[in-house]
């Protein structure tokens, strides 16, 4: 092998190394010390692993200096993609992982993890998110980035990237973490938004870069996501969703578990009644969140309160807030409920649009929006 090891090299080899885990490698750590104490061991050194058979133990040994010649092109990656391989050594590794028993052996970020990035909150739901759901995800990331929570999410389809982008929107800061590689980006329609995320935090997996998003890998990143927040907030999840597995470990974490209470009618609302049957607070607003999470005494600053919007409406706009909830509703209905003519019914469905109250929906329809959710009309 070309590349000369340091520890930090070292680690990423182990990470590359086939049947490697985080538990194995923290028994390394306990009988060597180092990684690359470990890497320069003998195999016969290796037989004193715990709970590791002396076969095992020479298999692992062998499999790290197979993944010696690996190790070139995955620095190789590292730099292309303008990453970095932290450990656990490092001051910018984020101090919720570092206590997880299974921490990663390396974590490779790209952006910028501040300290002030352990005051956050995760929020995860369904890829197949509901208006309703888009709309509580809104309401509460966009009051979490304006009180200086930084948000917390998979990057994955639907209420993950509905929250990333909505801090952003809102000049918050926005962390990610990926169920694949750096380089294996999945998927492939919000690296836009991981992109724009970089500048505003980070992006992070523990996995090699050329990893690609294997169904297994999923479950074993919602730990990452659970153990860099102070609390985890399920929006919308049905009864097999993978967000329930991250408020799982946020509990056995220790950490508080929020639910979004949703329609008894619809099976996005399933997960997050489960857990609140389980004992997750129920969240109304942004204030059960942020009066949680300051009960926690490692927290550098206190929580900013986001001040409510004031929005003013006409008598006709009022009307249609009335009838506009967070169910689609067409435009004849909306004419019949608020007893409005054509005309006047046009002018304010186009004011409410400018003022951000509502959304417009193929058909045309209309719902609420995260704005209106938190704008009481004066």
């Amino acid at each position: 092998m070309s590349v000369n090891l340091d520890e930090r090299r070292a680690r990423v080899l182990f990470n590359l190394a086939d049947n490697m885990t985080p538990v194995r490698f923290r028994k390394i750590l306990e009988r060597f010390g180092s990684a690359l104490a470990a890497y320069e061991a003998d195999a016969e050194e290796w037989d004193g692993l715990e709970d590791v058979s002396s076969a095992q133990a020479r298999k692992l040994h062998r499999h790290c200096r197979e993944a010696a010649s690996r190790l070139p092109d995955e620095l190789a990656l590292l730099e292309k993609h303008r990453a970095r391989a932290l450990i656990e050594t490092d001051e910018e590794f984020p101090v919720g992982v570092r206590a997880l028993s299974d921490a990663p052996i390396v974590l490779y970020v790209k952006g910028d993890y501040r300290p002030a990035d352990s005051l956050a909150v995760a929020m995860v739901g369904t890829r197949q998110s509901t208006p309703y759901g888009r709309a509580a995800c809104e309401k509460l990331a966009r009051e979490l980035a304006q009180a200086g929570v930084t948000v917390v999410s998979g990057l994955a389809r639907g209420i993950d990237a509905v929250a990333h982008a909505t801090v952003l929107k809102f000049d918050g800061r926005t962390i990610g973490v990926l169920g694949s590689g750096l380089a294996r980006f999945y998927p492939p329609e919000n690296k836009p938004l991981a992109t724009r995320m970089v500048e505003r935090g980070a992006v992070m997996s523990e996995f090699p870069l050329a990893t690609p998003p294997d169904r297994g890998n999923f479950p074993r990143r919602n730990r990452l996501i659970s153990g860099l927040a102070l609390a985890v907030v399920v929006v919308e999840a049905d009864e097999t969703s993978g967000s329930l597995i991250t408020a799982r470990l946020a509990g056995e974490q220790g950490k508080d578990v929020f639910a979004v209470p949703g329609s008894i009618f619809s099976k996005y609302s399933r997960g997050p009644h489960r857990l609140l049957k389980q004992g997750a607070h129920a969240v109304e607003g942004v204030e059960d969140i942020l009066e949680a999470i300051e009960v926690f005494k490692n927290l550098s600053r206190p929580v900013k309160r986001p001040a409510p919007v004031q929005t003013n409406l006409t008598a006709a706009e009022t009307a249609l807030m009335e009838c506009i909830r967070l169910d689609p509703v067409g435009m004849d209905e909306l004419s019949v409920k608020a007893h409005l003519p054509a005309s006047a019914l046009s002018s304010a469905l186009l004011g409410l649009e400018l003022k951000g109250m509502i959304k417009a929906l193929p058909g045309p329809a209309y719902v609420r929006s995260e704005h209106s959710l938190s704008s009481p009309p004066v």
